[in-house]
């Protein structure tokens, strides 16, 4: 804004108002969308961290994705602003919400989910690549390798798909690819569907439509990229997007919306988390790529936002943009020179990538202001904002170093889900993100931690936490303990501590899946994934511009539910 770049943003903060949007501790997405849409904190709805675990067996699971026997079932236990309008008879549009799958079933109006809506397969998101490359393998890897042959010009090989059943018991199901290259380009035959794909180019939205067995079908959309045809054949598919009208995965309600939607607008990404940061980190894609890729999902976002906006007579439109989001984790590392990763060569072509996208959204905006009615309430909020993640922190190598993790006899490490801990001798452990447990007698299925122990161990790891330094840098700016910041019916379930990171440290990949990886406690990040957001609060507050400069006073992510409800009522 101070560089001029962004005139629309800097007319709504002008005419109505702009202020930092103190966020939440941990400042997570789904934590913070959870918080924003219900208007509490996560004491009662229940969202503590990307990942949760199972007290009893300590395994690690998606908070995003929770189930019964049955199906998914909603992990916000709180009312969203969307449900107290429905029960007001207010209409609401909502478009892309995290946190939001499944949907609503009763709604006065529409919603599709955003983060959270998984893949067919049920996972966030996994690619597969169809490569005769010998030397690439599935190791470290996000996504799924299939090896190819090439006879005669011509492969043939299957997509695998989503768990079919039938009366011998499950299997996946697949759908037969045939593949002929033809100079500068393939042609891909699936089923009774065929289409060309050039060479370094994307393909439109493909349908692929596996046979479940006892009578079912699933549809799915997916898109290839032809990264290379000779020497070595690559050819990168996206993860199985579900059908906007898919019954075992709903993402939109009522479910007719899904497919009203593309029908308007055409086809569009149903998963929560379309832009693929894994390949871009495991080098299945480069930046270029990437981005396109980015741009496309960008297009399908305004397309939607604009089809409704234009419709949009009364009531509540809230529509989610987190591409930015995306494209700050990955490309931080062109902006900050201490990063592990930068490269001049690299910044100097891919430096503005991030501003860049800022004034697309300062496009939208504008477009905006131009088409709203006096009366019509703006607010334009993030969850959080962004630093640099230079440094990953093993949280359960430093708990096993300093005595409060055991590992069995002849374990020097853990590699996840915690194998090889001893928890007989456990007094602590870390899972996802920023979260610390104790391991509590009556809580945990192996607990040691007696109920008069536990507030004199979360003194004591809190005093050790805050002087835990790295090269004489403070690796902790704050340990919280959650009976201090959060109330309400979910606390139970939530982590005992949660580690406020100071600028440049997160913890590490491991540690969120239950990791203890053997040497260094901290080390240096050299994944693409470069920005971040899962440290203390205070270092990442969010923005908010709204069109009535009275709106708030020293405002919270707290504040937007009820600020959206006031409004209408």
């Amino acid at each position: 804004m101070n560089r001029g770049e962004l005139p629309n943003f800097t007319r709504l903060a002008i005419q109505g108002g702009y202020q930092r949007l103190q966020t939440l501790n941990p400042p997570q997405s789904p934590v913070v969308w959870a918080s924003i849409a219900t208007g509490v904190n996560p004491g009662e709805h229940g969202v503590f961290d990307f990942i949760h675990r199972d007290p009893k067996k300590y395994l690690p699971y998606l908070s995003l994705l929770q189930r019964d026997a049955y199906s998914y079932i909603p992990p916000v236990k709180a009312k969203t602003f969307w449900n107290r309008a429905t029960e007001k008879d207010i209409p609401s549009v909502v478009l892309k919400w995290p946190v939001a799958f499944p949907p609503t079933k009763q709604i006065c109006g529409k919603i599709l989910a955003g983060l959270g809506v998984p893949d067919v397969k049920g996972m966030l998101g996994v690619y597969t690549v169809f490569t005769n490359h010998q030397s690439m393998t599935n190791t470290d890897k996000k996504g799924k390798l299939i090896k190819v042959e090439v006879v005669n010009k011509r492969i043939k090989t299957e997509i695998p798909g989503p768990v079919s059943a039938s009366l011998t018991g499950k299997k996946e199901a697949v759908v037969s690819l045939i593949i002929e290259t033809r100079g500068n380009h393939i042609r891909c035959t699936v089923g009774n569907a065929a289409f060309d794909i050039q060479e370094y180019q994307w393909s439109d939205w493909v349908s692929l439509h596996f046979n479940l067995g006892l009578f079912r079908t699933e549809t799915v959309l997916c898109r290839f990229f032809l990264k290379s045809l000779t020497p070595d054949f690559c050819l990168y598919m996206t993860p199985l997007n579900v059908s906007p009208e898919s019954v075992d995965f709903p993402c939109t309600s009522p479910n007719k919306y899904g497919k009203e939607l593309y029908d308007s607008i055409g086809p569009y990404a149903t998963l929560g988390l379309a832009e693929d940061t894994n390949a871009l980190n495991d080098g299945i894609l480069n930046e270029d790529e990437f981005l396109t890729q980015c741009g496309s999902i960008m297009t399908e976002r305004e397309r939607m936002f604009f089809h409704e906006f234009n419709r949009f007579d009364e009531g509540i439109l809230a529509c989610v943009f987190d591409t930015t989001d995306r494209i700050q984790h990955m490309f931080w590392r062109m902006i900050d020179s201490e990063h592990p990763l930068y490269d001049e060569q690299s910044a100097n072509r891919y430096k503005n990538v991030i501003s860049e996208y800022y004034q697309r959204m300062d496009r939208t905006v504008g477009t905006v202001l131009e088409n709203i009615t006096p009366d019509t309430r703006l607010i334009i909020c993030s969850d959080h904002g962004f630093t640099s993640f230079k440094k990953a922190v093993h949280l359960n190598t430093w708990l096993f170093q300093n005595g409060y993790l055991k590992l069995k006899k002849g374990y020097g490490t853990s590699e996840g889900l915690f194998e090889g801990v001893d928890w007989g001798g456990t007094k602590a452990y870390a899972v996802g993100l920023t979260s610390i447990y104790l391991n509590r007698k009556g809580r945990e299925g192996e607990g040691t931690v007696t109920e008069n122990q536990t507030a004199a161990l979360k003194k004591e790891l809190k005093a050790k936490f805050m002087s835990f330094s790295d090269k004489g840098l403070n690796v902790v700016k704050n340990t919280y303990d959650t009976q201090d910041i959060f109330k309400g019916a979910e606390i139970s379930n939530a982590p005992d501590l949660i580690i406020g990171f100071d600028h440049g440290y997160r913890a590490s990949w491991q540690t969120a899946v239950g990791g203890a990886p053997e040497g260094q406690v901290v080390e240096d990040n050299v994944k693409k994934w470069s920005g971040d957001h899962c440290c203390d609060s205070s270092n990442v507050p969010g923005v908010l511009f709204c069109n009535n400069s009275n709106m708030f006073d020293n405002p919270s992510v707290l504040d937007v539910c009820s600020a959206i409800l006031d409004h209408l009522t």
